[in-house]
């Protein structure tokens, strides 16, 4: 039986961002160069994503590792899958791409730094007679609740005497972890940038005195713990209580008054975030809600 020869395209490969095609017939490979003005074009809606997605994932990166959200609401879902998850609902923020690859963050109110089954701690701004801002707690003190006191708080034990002493907390239990986030806005070198500290207490009895109080103020508000130092309107705070026996975190939100991510959600932000990736398929009006899906 006589062999027919194969004239017939073979698919080969692509060579990835380049518009490449390379086939092979007949023992030999040729290119093919698609005609294609630029290459990876995406949609407005797709951009608007991305940039959701970008920004969730700088925010995730702000945090030092030791320090992660602790996120612990679904079985089996990685603490990072679970952040950007329970973040989905914060407002858009556009950033350029230069911005983006440098890690730009933006301090946003109500962002989710922690998520499980564990009682919420209740948390906002209150103003001293003097005039100096903290960030008062619903956890009782126990001092009385006529006086403003600061507290020397230097170890774990300080603290777990404070808060746990004849059941004065029931939500809280011995040998629960504390943590004291502050989230401060900072201009960076050409893009906005978030930097977290972290301040962790076991409530236990160990009077070793705890590195991590070393540059934080507490005081006894209205017989109720508060964080003091709280004056700057471009820091955030949050406290999150985590129990290792229960595997589980409190549900807790960042607490601010910076409005600086407001800039960054406006038509023109958009425009100038779009025009600098280059690829983005702009509608004839540029407007944060110009592609959102509407119902009746």
């Amino acid at each position: 039986m006589g062999k027919t020869e194969n004239k017939t395209f073979g698919y080969t490969g692509r060579i990835a961002g380049q518009g490449v095609t390379l086939y092979r017939r007949g023992g030999k490979v040729y290119a093919r160069i698609s005609t294609r003005a630029a290459a990876n074009r995406q949609s407005m809606g797709q951009f608007k994503a991305r940039e959701k997605m970008r920004h969730s994932i700088a925010l995730w990166k702000c945090f030092l590792k030791p320090y992660k959200p602790l996120m612990t609401a679904q079985e089996g879902m990685m603490a990072y899958n679970a952040f950007l998850r329970a973040n989905s609902s914060l407002p858009t923020v556009y950033l350029t791409k230069q911005q983006s690859q440098h890690g730009a963050a933006l301090l946003m109110p109500g962002m989710v730094v922690s998520e499980g089954r564990l009682p919420r701690v209740e948390y906002d701004f209150a103003v001293l007679a003097g005039g100096g801002r903290v960030v008062l707690t619903d956890w009782l003190t126990g001092l009385d609740a006529d006086e403003v006191r600061e507290l020397p708080i230097v170890c774990n034990d300080n603290l777990a005497y404070l808060l746990c002493t004849n059941h004065r907390n029931p939500q809280l239990l011995p040998d629960d972890s504390v943590r004291f986030y502050r989230l401060e806005q900072v201009a960076g070198e050409g893009w906005p940038e978030v930097r977290i500290t972290c301040c962790e207490v076991q409530l236990n009895q160990d009077t070793r005195p705890n590195a991590a109080l070393r540059d934080w103020q507490f005081f006894s508000v209205g017989g109720r713990l508060a964080i003091g130092g709280a004056d700057d309107e471009n820091t955030g705070w949050a406290v999150v209580v985590y129990s290792d026996r229960e595997q589980s975190a409190s549900t807790q939100k960042v607490v601010t008054t910076c409005r600086l991510y407001e800039q960054y959600t406006t038509s023109e932000a958009l425009e100038r975030a779009a025009e600098s990736y280059g690829n983005v398929e702009q509608p004839g009006i540029l407007t944060p809600d110009a592609l959102s899906r509407k119902t009746d």
